[in-house]
């Protein structure tokens, strides 16, 4: 059964839940690059800024540098953070290394000069290859004299800062994968806002009716299909495929084709376009109102509130046989030859307190991972029912497998190549999902 994070949820789950549009500046994915943003409002502060680590940073002096990607809005939740720490702790100075694009070279451009911040991020998919480089810190004592960290965090969710069965990073929160409607062009159509118990026949069969076609062109599409790998490691899991097993690619699986498949029939239908065939991109379709349904991750909420024109909602992504879905995340990590781990330490205890996430999920990009604050919608925010939902059955099994192989980028790279070329038509997903096994399993999987 693949249910790596398990909760029994107090509340009953009330999936058409709408959403008015409100300020707020866009927001990109996990993102390595940028997009121009307005100029946000700041935080505001709590109340209370102490937090159980508060003891442990009296007399502590000295200076960190922290790393980090997101768009501007991101930028400034964490330079409010970083003041808040500041001035409970005003014998330590924070320099924020705010690095909007190109994430990942510079990092790795840093790691090779020995010059790693004392803090930085990186996805879930990173974890092994910078732990085999030894460029992280071991977290065992961390978790020691703070175990507010880990305490109360959803069963599995520490797995993904693990590399060989130990802790080298933090999940600082995460995504689950839902489905964005479009409520006025669903309330056009007379189609109802789909329930927990939709399945992917009703949602091919909803992108059907709300497909609008004149004179030969497309003018509103049913959903989108992106290529991504939240979207087609949810796709196949849905279908329980085992499409990592023993330590190699197994998209070929009849199950996986199955899952795959949805994707490829609603652009083969015309339900979808294909992905980075339009000009305005699949986001933006739905933005300006031609799209009635978007799968997509909480990263989108800020710029939906912000330019949304039009009532919208997060339902439950439709299920197929089971309901899977995969575990997007950033990680904090500490620098392994930081002369400052002590310091970095405390900071990160505050940033993971209920405090600190009153600043860095405020703009309502990401989820907590806390038990005690995912029903609290002062803290998630809305769309809320939803993400609160999907927290019963998030992570995948074969996303954990794949991942500790560290080779999960170039896994990724193969898959989503292959992939492009079904959407354009070049071959099948019978023909790509070989194709994927063939190259990774002989060029990444051949121990």
């Amino acid at each position: 059964m693949k249910k790596i994070i398990s909760i029994i949820l107090a509340l009953a789950i009330t999936l058409s839940l709408t959403t008015g549009c409100s300020k707020a500046p866009e927001a990109s994915k996990e993102s390595e690059t940028s997009k121009e943003q307005e100029t946000p409002v700041t935080t505001e502060k709590p109340a209370d800024l102490k937090w159980d680590g508060y003891e442990a940073s009296k007399g502590l002096t000295g200076k960190i540098t922290y790393m980090h990607w997101g768009d501007d809005y991101e930028r400034q939740m964490y330079a409010d953070l970083i003041a808040a720490y500041e001035e409970l702790v005003p014998g330590v100075e924070i320099e924020q290394v705010y690095t909007p694009g190109d994430y990942y070279t510079k990092l790795q451009a840093l790691a090779a000069s020995k010059t790693l911040p004392d803090l930085f991020w990186l996805n879930e998919a990173r974890v092994k290859e910078f732990a085999d480089a030894g460029l992280m810190k071991e977290l065992t004592d961390v978790l020691e004299k703070y175990p507010a960290i880990s305490d109360g965090m959803f069963e599995g969710a520490m797995d993904y800062g693990k590399a060989d069965g130990k802790q080298y990073c933090i999940p600082k929160d995460f995504t689950s994968y839902v489905m964005y409607i479009n409520v006025d062009i669903f309330k056009e159509a007379g189609i109802p806002i789909p329930t927990s118990d939709w399945t992917m026949d009703d949602y091919m069969d909803i992108a059907e009716k709300l497909t609008k076609v004149e004179n030969g062109r497309t003018v509103q599409y049913g959903t989108i299909v992106n290529n991504y790998r939240a979207d087609w490691i949810n796709f196949m899991g849905n279908y329980d495929a085992p499409w990592f097993k023993d330590g190699k690619s197994n998209i070929s699986d009849p199950n996986a084709i199955k899952g795959l498949s949805v994707q490829s029939q609603l652009i083969e239908k015309g339900y979808a376009p294909a992905p980075g065939t339009t000009e305005e991109g699949e986001e933006r379709l739905f933005i300006i109102g031609q799209v009635g349904m978007h799968p997509s991750g909480r990263w989108v909420v800020p710029s939906f509130l912000s330019e949304c024109d039009f009532e919208w909602t997060a339902v439950e992504f439709p299920k197929g046989t089971t309901r899977v879905s995969p575990f997007i995340t950033a990680n904090v990590a500490i620098n392994a030859d930081s002369n400052n781990q002590e310091i970095a330490a405390n900071f990160l205890s505050f940033q993971m307190s209920e405090t600190g996430l009153g600043y860095t999920l405020a703009s309502g990009l990401s989820v907590p991972l806390y038990e005690s604050l995912v029903n609290n919608k002062d803290i998630l925010g809305e769309p809320a029912d939803a993400f609160i939902a999907s927290t019963a059955y998030i992570g995948d099994k074969e996303q954990i497998d794949a991942l500790a192989t560290g080779k999960w980028a170039e896994y990724n790279s193969i898959i989503t190549a292959e992939l492009s070329l079904v959407y354009d038509g070049s071959q099948t997903i019978e023909e790509a999902a070989a194709n994927i096994d063939k190259k990774a399993n002989e060029t990444l999987f051949n121990n």
